[in-house]
């Protein structure tokens, strides 16, 4: 084991909810789309992106390959990478099914994917995020930066916690009153062990790997969209 192993984040690690199987991925991506309009929020991310014509793509943690779907028929390419093996297999059952050739697949997360300088016209990745502690949230960033041409953009979709001026307390008493028990223990279970940041400090860590914040919107009081662009 080298130095950097010793001491490197390991992203291969679990953190939240996993899935055994591509089948069990399967019943959760239905059961996502009976509430959410899982293709109208892709087609949104990609608006966001402004992406030129023959554009170069990366999803980073593609779960159920949702997105990929949307954005690999107007792309040239298009670059999936999840630390989950049954995630990326379910995703590559998906893109086969719709004949989608023009993308890749990686067994890599922010950390160990191996970037090319300057290739990326965007960058996206939703709710995954949270998986990495603030320091190593600012070392992805600083990757994703030096991944993107001039004048790309990056859009995150992840739980971001503000609580303003108010309470810690009330707000996350706030965030989890819901009538589903499942919903609130999953919620509940997220907020104590996962490393979802604030506002403020998401910002300063966009800010300090030198984006320019183009664009912010929050939906349900914790899941933010953030676009942020790499100066021209």
């Amino acid at each position: 084991m080298t130095d950097l192993a010793k001491w490197h984040w390991n992203e291969f690690q679990q953190v939240g909810t996993d899935y055994a199987s591509p089948e069990e991925v399967a019943v959760y991506d239905n059961r996502m789309r009976q509430f959410r309009d899982i293709d109208g929020e892709n087609r949104a991310i990609l608006n966001l992106l402004k992406l030129p014509q023959n554009a170069n793509v990366l999803e980073i943690g593609v779960g159920t390959g949702a997105f990929l779907q949307i954005a690999a028929p107007v792309c040239a390419n298009v670059v999936g990478l999840d630390v989950s093996t049954v995630m990326l297999e379910y995703t590559r059952q998906q893109l086969q099914a719709k004949g989608l050739t023009n993308t890749e697949l990686h067994n890599a997360g922010f950390l160990t994917y191996d970037y090319p300088t300057s290739y990326f016209d965007g960058i996206v990745s939703g709710m995954a995020f949270h998986h990495l502690p603030d320091t190593w949230k600012a070392v992805a960033l600083r990757k994703i930066f030096a991944s993107l041409k001039p004048g790309g953009r990056f859009i995150l979709l992840d739980v971001v916690f503000d609580w303003g001026t108010g309470s810690p307390d009330d707000y996350f008493d706030k965030i989890t009153s819901t009538d589903s028990p499942a919903y609130k223990t999953q919620l509940q279970r997220h907020i104590a062990q996962e490393y979802s940041t604030l506002t403020w400090i998401m910002e300063g860590l966009f800010e300090h790997a030198g984006f320019v914040i183009e664009s912010h919107t929050c939906a349900i009081d914790f899941i933010h969209t953030y676009c942020v662009r790499k100066p021209d």
